[in-house]
């Protein structure tokens, strides 16, 4: 379970709400876009110039072809998408998914207080660079709001806030020993 930012393309003549709430496409199954293919790139290289511990997910395209049962030229067109996320043992969780036109950035229900404060600091940061470097809006569904990246965090940090003091209420006595069963993914 994660806390969900969509970034979308708008569209000419429609209300950036109403084009969020249409909700996401993220189906590669479209003709290769050199341009849309340049975009990505450089939207990871900007973001991995701000944050060095990111790192770009490497696929395994012949386990995914052999998975899919297609050939891996067909996984190579299929799962275009560039993946960011921190290093190994970093606790943020936080994960960037960039596709053709849109992008996706999710951050696990497991931080609190100033770890949570800080990794939204962080995410409002990775906004900011994929908003500069695509023209993507930001929809959190969460609050149902596209929202400026430019602006505060403060509402989308205060619903996530909230999500994870409701796990807490909800959860059983044995289940609040050692680690939350959040943090088990």
């Amino acid at each position: 379970m994660s806390y969900d930012f969509h970034l979308f393309k708008p569209r000419a003549g429609e209300d950036p709400l109403v084009t969020a709430r249409r909700g996401s496409r993220l189906d590669q199954n479209t003709p290769l876009n050199p341009k849309r293919e340049a975009m990505k790139r450089k939207t990871a290289d900007a973001l991995v110039a701000h944050d060095p511990n990111l790192e770009i997910f490497q696929m395994d395209y012949e386990k995914i072809a052999s998975f899919q049962k297609i050939t891996v030229e067909q996984a190579r067109l299929k799962f275009r998408h560039l993946e960011l996320n921190g290093p190994e043992d970093d606790e943020s969780g936080i994960q960037i998914t960039l596709f053709d036109d849109e992008a996706a950035v999710a951050v696990p229900f497991w931080h609190e207080g100033k770890q949570a404060e800080e990794s939204f600091r962080q995410i409002w940061n990775y906004l900011k660079i994929i908003h500069q470097e695509t023209g993507f809006l930001v929809y959190d569904p969460q609050i149902d709001r596209v929202i400026d990246p430019a602006s505060g965090y403060e509402t989308a940090l205060n619903c996530y806030t909230g999500v994870v003091r409701n796990f807490e209420k909800i959860l059983p006595p044995a289940a609040k020993s050692e680690k939350p069963f959040w943090k088990l993914w």
